[in-house]
C-alpha cells in the first residue's frame, strides 16, 4: 500500500481523502490576529472541478491512511485554520483509513462515495448527498468513478478527559 496525503486530510481522503495529521502544526490552531476576518466566498466554479490544482502524492505523511495503488487528485483549498475547507476531485480509487485522525463534513458533488467502516455495513453516497465522517471511523472509502467532494475537517484535535 502507498500512503497518501491530499493536502491536511483526505480525502480524501480522503481525500480524500480527504489527509490531515492529528499532530497539526501550531500555526494551523492560532488565529491570525494581524489579519482582519473577512467571509470567505465558496465560488461555484471550484464545485465544478474548474481551476483545481494537482495535489502531490510524495508529500504522503498520513498515518493510517493509505491507497491501493496510486490516486491521481486535484483540489482547492478555501481555508485552513480550526477548520479546513476544500474541494478534492479524486479519479476512481480505494483508500484505507485506521483511525481518521479528525471530524469530516462531506457533500459529494460528483460520482459515488462507498464507505465500508470495519464494524459495520457498508453504505453509498451519491451527487448532492451529505454525511458526517466522525473522528476514529476505521475501515474503507471507495470511489467507484471519478469523484468530487466539498469537504470540511475540524482541525484541532478532541482534548482528552
Amino acid at each position: 500500500m502507498i500512503h497518501f496525503r491530499c493536502p491536511n486530510i483526505l480525502a480524501a481522503i480522503a481525500s480524500l481523502v480527504i489527509g490531515a495529521s492529528a499532530l497539526l502544526p501550531q500555526h494551523l490552531l492560532a488565529q491570525d490576529s494581524s489579519k482582519p476576518a473577512l467571509p470567505i466566498t465558496i465560488h461555484r466554479h471550484f464545485l465544478e472541478g474548474q481551476g483545481l490544482v494537482a495535489s502531490d502524492p510524495a508529500t504522503a505523511t498520513d498515518e493510517g491512511i493509505s491507497t491501493e495503488g496510486t490516486i491521481n487528485s486535484t483540489f482547492h483549498l478555501f481555508h485552513e485554520g480550526k477548520i479546513s475547507a476544500y474541494v478534492f476531485d479524486v479519479d476512481p480509487g480505494r483508500v484505507r483509513i485506521d483511525g481518521l485522525p479528525y471530524d469530516e463534513y462531506v457533500q459529494v458533488l460528483e460520482g459515488r462515495l462507498i464507505l465500508t467502516p470495519d464494524d459495520g455495513e457498508e453504505v453509498e453516497y451519491k451527487k448532492g448527498d451529505s454525511l458526517i465522517v466522525p473522528e476514529g471511523y476505521t475501515g474503507y472509502w471507495y470511489m467507484p468513478e471519478k469523484y468530487r467532494e466539498f469537504v470540511i475537517i475540524n482541525t484541532i484535535p478532541k482534548l482528552s478527559n
